[in-house]
């Protein structure tokens, strides 16, 4: 196939490829889809949450059960078990919905990252059909040799190579989320979040105290502390037997000190999450700085091998890392959400409560331009 057709071929190909692959290629109506949305119908829709919520059933089912046992043989030691285990489900319900939420939103992000860096992509070929049209040109007058044009026409397939691989990442990216959200049709979405560079005000010591009185762990660790208070309680009179009560006892401070490594367990999961989204924070402006440099760097570039200045491979070579610097910076972007969010979920904070408690800093928003030539 001839250099011409092949670029009208991939181009025809991507002007097609919609945000979603649709089976037997059919047109879909294309839905807008909030984060808030998305994160709503995971919870409702997808086979963890309908899982989760089958298994919450049947706790509650053997929960009644105890209960009617009880009826005919009473024991506030049995009754206080049976409620705490009750408690146990009623928590990894929502332990399992919360981690659930976190995978949607990683889920949402990546397909917005798919989707740009197929933008990205393309933009990079239309760059390298320039080149290669550029060089063909110059080719024809003389001014360049036979090497140089084939140096371009790599360029380009290896631009077209990309194109495919990002058309492959968005398929899979977009497949995995329809099934976060419970979709099983692979519907056509708009997404309407943005990803974007969001740097916020994060006080690490109001994190801590925020996660110590919200992590679902926590709240279940204190309640069998007090279960087991409970029972001591209970325990401590002269008609249970002296090693019961000592048992009931020892239970107790298992549970203290179960509390206790639970705390320092969440204490510890902040502060790395903290620090890998105050790492990411820093990344994305300076990734910005390098992509921009990039873009100037080969408008330099080309303005030299105009002149005659470099060689094909130099300009080629500068065309292609250019396009890796805007990959980079948008990969550190989608590191930076991703770590936002997952820095939210282990202080035990739901996506409605963020905008409440946090604040956005005022600062500018870093851009990696993407500049076509």
């Amino acid at each position: 196939m001839k250099v011409r057709e092949k670029i009208f071929s991939v181009a025809l190909a991507i002007y097609l490829i919609g945000f979603l692959f649709v089976p037997g290629g059919e047109t879909q109506e294309i839905i807008t889809l909030s984060l808030q949305e998305a994160v709503k119908s995971g919870l409702e829709k997808s086979n963890e949450a309908r899982l989760a919520k089958e298994k919450l059933e049947e706790a509650r089912i053997t929960f009644e059960e105890g209960k009617a046992t009880l009826l005919l043989s009473p024991s506030i030691i049995q009754e206080l078990s049976l409620q705490n285990t009750w408690k146990v489900a009623q928590r990894n319900y929502e332990m399992t919905l919360t981690q659930h939420a976190l995978s949607v939103e990683r889920g949402y992000y990546n397909v917005l990252k798919a989707q740009q860096s197929l933008d990205l992509a393309q933009n990079n070929l239309k760059r390298a059909e320039n080149q290669y049209q550029n060089i063909q040109t110059k080719y024809s007058l003389g001014m360049v040799a036979e090497i140089d044009l084939l140096s371009a026409e790599l360029e380009l397939n290896r631009a077209e190579n990309e194109i495919q691989k990002s058309r492959r990442a968005l398929t899979l990216a977009q497949f995995q989320f329809n099934q976060l959200i419970g979709n099983r049709e692979n519907q056509n979405y708009q997404l309407s979040d943005k990803l974007d560079f969001q740097p916020l005000e994060v006080n690490l010591e109001e994190s801590l105290k925020y996660a110590l009185t919200h992590r679902l762990e926590i709240e279940q660790a204190q309640d069998t502390v007090k279960l087991k208070e409970k029972e001591v309680e209970v325990n401590s009179n002269p008609y249970t037997p002296p090693l019961t009560l000592q048992k009931s006892k020892v239970q107790l401070s298992q549970a203290q000190i179960n509390l206790e490594n639970t705390q320092n367990s969440v204490i510890l999961e902040v502060r790395q999450n903290y620090s890998t989204l105050k790492d990411a924070e820093e990344l994305v402006p300076l990734q910005a700085q390098n992509s921009k440099i990039a873009q100037e760097k080969l408008h330099i570039a080309q303005a030299q091998f105009d002149a005659g200045l470099i060689t094909t491979v130099d300009l080629l070579d500068r065309q292609y890392t250019t396009y890796e610097a805007e990959t980079a910076y948008l990969q550190t972007v989608f590191d930076y959400r991703v770590a936002q969010a997952t820095f939210f979920t282990s202080l035990g904070m739901s996506l409605e409560e963020r905008p409440k408690t946090w604040q956005e800093k005022n600062t500018e928003q870093p851009e990696a331009q993407n500049q076509e030539d």
